[in-house]
């Protein structure tokens, strides 16, 4: 049987602001396991709100 591991932080989701998160706890030697189903970042950054806005700027 696979041994278990321990964690000191799990975030759970990465969304607009949560992936900066887990970095900062790295940072200040936390063991920190991150837990995604889909993009890192979430779907507003990835497909949604922030690139449509980068598009319309840039326009």
């Amino acid at each position: 049987m696979p041994q278990a591991t321990k964690y000191d932080v799990i975030v759970i989701g990465t969304s607009q602001g949560g992936r900066f998160l887990p970095i900062e706890f790295a940072k200040a030697g936390r063991k920190v396991a991150v837990i995604e189903r889909g993009p890192v970042g979430g779907v507003c950054v990835n497909f949604g709100c922030t690139p449509t806005k980068t598009m319309v700027a840039s326009a």
